[in-house]
């Protein structure tokens, strides 16, 4: 199935569900006692005179409405009968996250059956899917008018990633716990993260390193170049490129990379290390930063200064000034990928794939991306982060309260970040 047909899909069987769910007679269960930790509302949804389908969730308590309701940042749906093919039977779709006072709260699923029902569920964030009994609803609507489904009590999971990476059609990610979770395409078992506890994960275009807790480096997926035969000995930081990786010696400070096309990395003491599609970054101590590799777009002539952060894209290059947090590019600029926004700023991504953006954090935490666009990569949620990563057409961010979110290309799966 091809994204768009997929995008219509997932806005028919979404709507068409949310709608069911007010319509539905035998729709009976009562709402469940709530406590303090506890979440209760229902879906509201109402259609337009243009046929496409607003939806939202609405906060309730004892059977009443408490608070405004809260429309999703994707909430139009195009009518059914804009829908230009048929939904897989019996896989779950998903809606934008809904969000509660700055809390994410969950998503509503959606999925048709063999028999032509629409079976209907909401999965809580940090939570499993509810299915509510009876679940399975028709579809139909009068114009212009708010309806709602039955309450839904579910309690909110705590969050318990610290770190994600955005890969080419992948995305891995880190846990409190220091388990690596990876999610995604996995043609080259780019996804197959090993066990053990890491402080670290980088994803790169077909592969993926991890910075054990003692200090090594392992790393899985594509390998034709070695791109993933990690040198023995200990690392403070590690990168995942297209076809090549680079990581920071903890004795030295020193710039150690294999893989494809990997001249040796200038001498001395780094703090930072981004590989991106055939060249290298590292960020001095004394904070200039040195490019290497190549250089066709310019992406590795740096500019002069200091700096605080950088990040080797495709080929394009982007850095954080120490002086006043603006952000530099350089190199390649077909759809404006060093086009960065003025303003100050707290982290920059770029990616190693063949995917032409950038993302980044300013000072209230909100996330600014620009450059291609051609899957949505640079439509950042609204809210707070404290990191931010760009993939080839997908890019991922880390909320202040540890969840990830994640938008863009999903055609693996890449932006379906678990909920446990």
């Amino acid at each position: 199935m091809t994204r768009t047909l997929r995008s219509a899909a997932l806005a028919a069987l979404t709507a068409l569900a949310a709608l069911a769910a007010i319509l539905a007679a035998d729709l009976t269960q009562p709402a469940a006692a709530q406590s303090e930790d506890e979440t209760t509302g229902r879906i509201v949804a109402r259609r337009l005179a243009t046929g496409r389908v607003e939806f939202g969730w609405q906060p309730s308590a004892e059977g009443r409405d408490v608070g405004a309701r809260v429309l999703p940042r994707h909430r139009y749906f195009p009518a059914p009968a804009d829908a230009e093919a048929d939904a897989e039977i019996d896989k779950w779709l998903r809606s934008s996250p809904v969000e509660v006072g700055g809390v994410e709260i969950g998503r509503i699923n959606a999925r048709l059956r063999a028999d032509g029902r629409i079976e209907f569920a909401f999965t809580p964030t940090g939570g499993e899917r509810i299915l509510p009994s009876p679940r399975y609803f028709p579809a139909s609507a009068n114009v212009g008018r708010w309806l709602g489904s039955d309450e839904i009590t579910f309690t909110i999971g705590s969050p318990k990633f610290t770190a994600v990476s955005a890969g080419s059609a992948h995305t891995c990610a880190l846990r409190e716990n220091g388990v690596i979770n990876c999610w995604g395409s996995n043609f080259v078992k780019e996804r197959d993260a090993p066990a053990g506890r890491y402080t670290a994960i980088n994803a790169g275009h077909g592969h993926s390193c991890g910075l054990h807790e003692r200090g090594e480096i392992t790393c899985w997926g594509w390998n034709d170049a070695g791109q993933t035969d990690a040198p023995s000995g200990n690392f403070r930081a590690v990168s995942a490129g297209y076809a090549h990786t680079c990581a920071i010696r903890a004795s030295d400070g020193a710039i150690t990379c294999w893989g494809a096309r990997t001249a040796a990395p200038p001498a001395g003491s780094y703090i930072a290390v981004s590989a991106g599609l055939e060249h290298t970054c590292g960020l001095r101590e004394s904070g200039e930063i040195t490019c290497w590799g190549s250089d066709k777009y310019g992406q590795s002539n740096a500019p002069a200064g200091s700096f605080t952060a950088v990040s080797a894209g495709y080929a394009h290059t982007c850095a954080i000034r120490e002086s006043n947090d603006a952000i530099q590019c350089w190199g390649g600029d077909r759809y404006g990928e060093t086009s960065a926004p003025a303003g100050s700023f707290t982290a920059v991504s770029t990616t190693s794939g063949d995917s032409l953006h950038t993302c980044a954090i300013g000072e209230s935490g909100a996330i600014t991306c620009w450059g291609d666009n051609e899957y949505g990569e640079t439509n950042a949620p609204s809210g707070s982060f404290r990191a931010v990563s760009s993939g080839r057409g997908h890019s991922c961010g880390l909320r202040e309260s540890g969840a990830i979110e994640c938008w863009g290309d999903n055609e693996y799966g890449q932006t379906d970040v678990p909920a446990d």
